[in-house]
């Protein structure tokens, strides 16, 4: 199965796709030494007071009598500790620190073995305001046009603005079959996108491989969730035994997941004892990660690995890995720059609900923090605008001399579906009509020169098509080309 690179085309509302997920991406590491007084890896006990003084519990016990004695309506005790810790997290100012309630850390939990009904999207809060992260490979997501620090404005004609990640997914959250309708600011944008997505549920395969007949492997993963680093064992095995003599491994919009999968992941494409990542906990005391087992039979080949704006966390790990322990060579665009890892503390609260909290930083092996900054690539390879093309009006027609945006998308899409305009600013000229005119006739639509519903929904159809096609991936078309010059390197 193919996935380009970055699919961000908003027509797949004919398909069925899914409605919402929450952040799933977490880590889970070996305990080296830091402990708080319940014996999980954390906060050291002698460097905090244990618990609430007296004081603190004084203030506490009065400001829940006065809510609830006082208070206007009605309130829920449970209701009140959730907001409270919720409160406490939110005071830290980091959007990968969480608090979920009992009900939400079991949704949670599934999301994290690859299970979950959703548009599949790393989502966070800055600022107020719900971000995406990065969209999920051959999601709903993706197929929207959702893209890395897109802000989800509102769904439904529902503000999302203010709400905790759990909040806004119970509003994006519907029954299967019924329509979200997102409204996005992206950077640069002149006014917010409209997205439309039609509610399904979602059972991801994290892993997906193929191999050319040139023996150039193709390594897909969108996600290191708890099966991930056995799904690729397998997967190496089988393009090892159709002849594989270079592998490209392929993690653009991959969000991350859990550190054992992809430390797992990464100890199979390099050296026993090459290092993989370190930890940094807050006192600056420092652990390496490196291959315990290393490649299968010390069988190395050349690896390229594609990364652009979406590959975030465990994503940017392996590749950072792979980079400076295999020699591997990035080929893509600037990765997402998020170098902060997160335990979940599930059992230490008592009533099964989840404290994620971020407690260590993590490095490149030479020590590098790329936190906010990414990972460069070694070829930078940009793609097409049409793969950033968004989804056409619906409830008005694009005609002959219209200005504005959508027109510019228009032109977009038109040249990703193969009849370029001679301008791509915005003006709908005479000869961005003919363009229209000459698609609308090869696709045997009523040939008028402008955009209906029918021919908006045609143009996005057969631009899908086309960015499924390899050979309109830019950056897949140069990590082929330097895999095959690293073949002739070796041999």
């Amino acid at each position: 199965m193919w996935f380009r690179g970055r699919t961000v085309i908003a027509m797949m509302v004919l398909t069925a796709i899914a409605a919402s997920m929450a952040t799933y991406a977490i880590f889970e590491f070996p305990d080296w030494g830091f402990r708080p007084s319940n014996g999980k890896p954390g906060v050291a006990s002698t460097e905090v007071a244990e618990g609430l003084q007296q004081k603190d519990l004084d203030k506490f016990n009065k400001a829940i009598s006065l809510i609830e004695e006082g208070f206007i309506s009605q309130t829920d005790r449970s209701k009140l500790m959730d907001g409270a810790i919720q409160g406490m997290l939110e005071s830290l100012r980091d959007p990968y620190s969480v608090y979920k309630s009992a009900e939400e850390a079991e949704k949670f939990k599934n999301d994290l073995q690859g299970a979950f009904t959703g548009i599949g999207a790393e989502l966070r809060v800055e600022n107020g305001s719900i971000v995406v992260e990065a969209p999920i490979r051959g999601s709903p997501a993706e197929r929207a046009g959702l893209q890395p620090r897109d802000i989800l404005l509102s769904i439904n004609g529902e503000s999302l603005h203010g709400l905790t990640i759990s909040e806004a997914v119970s509003k994006i959250r519907g029954p299967k079959g019924t329509k979200a309708k997102l409204k996005v600011q992206r950077n640069g944008a002149p006014e917010p996108l409209d997205l439309e997505l039609v509610r399904d549920r979602i059972d991801l395969e994290t892993v997906h491989s193929s191999v050319e007949e040139d023996g150039i492997g193709h390594l897909i993963i969108t996600q290191f969730n708890e099966d991930t680093a056995v799904q690729v064992a397998e997967q190496l095995q089988t393009m090892e035994s159709a002849g594989m003599k270079a592998l490209v491994i392929d993690v653009r919009d991959n969000p991350g997941g859990l550190l054992k999968s992809v430390v797992n992941v990464a100890d199979q494409l390099m050296a026993k004892g090459k290092p993989i990542v370190q930890y940094e906990y807050r006192n600056g005391q420092l652990q390496v990660e490196s291959a315990l087992k290393g490649a299968k039979n010390n069988k190395l080949y050349p690896i390229v690995v594609l990364v652009n704006e979406g590959s975030a966390s465990s994503a940017e790990i392996l590749a950072g890995a792979l980079k400076q322990s295999a020699n591997a060579v990035l080929i893509g665009q600037t990765t997402y720059g998020k170098g902060t890892m997160q335990v979940s503390f599930d059992d230490e609260l008592g009533d099964r609900s989840l404290l994620k909290l971020t407690v260590y930083k993590w490095l490149l092996p030479d020590g590098t923090w790329i936190n906010e900054k990414g990972i460069v690539p070694d070829v930078v390879v940009p793609q097409p605008n049409y793969f950033l093309a968004s989804r056409l009006p619906r409830d008005y027609v694009l005609k002959y001399d219209m200005t504005g945006g959508a027109v510019a998308n228009l032109q977009t899409i038109l040249a990703g579906v193969g009849f370029p305009a001679d301008r791509t600013d915005g003006y709908f000229s005479e000869a961005t009509k003919q363009a229209l005119e000459s698609f609308q006739a090869s696709e045997s639509l009523a040939v008028t020169g402008e955009v209906d519903e029918e021919t908006a929904q045609r143009l996005e159809e057969v631009l899908y098509v086309n960015l499924q096609n390899p050979e309109y991936d830019k950056q897949w078309k140069a990590a082929v080309s330097k895999a095959r010059e690293l073949i002739d390197v070796a041999s």
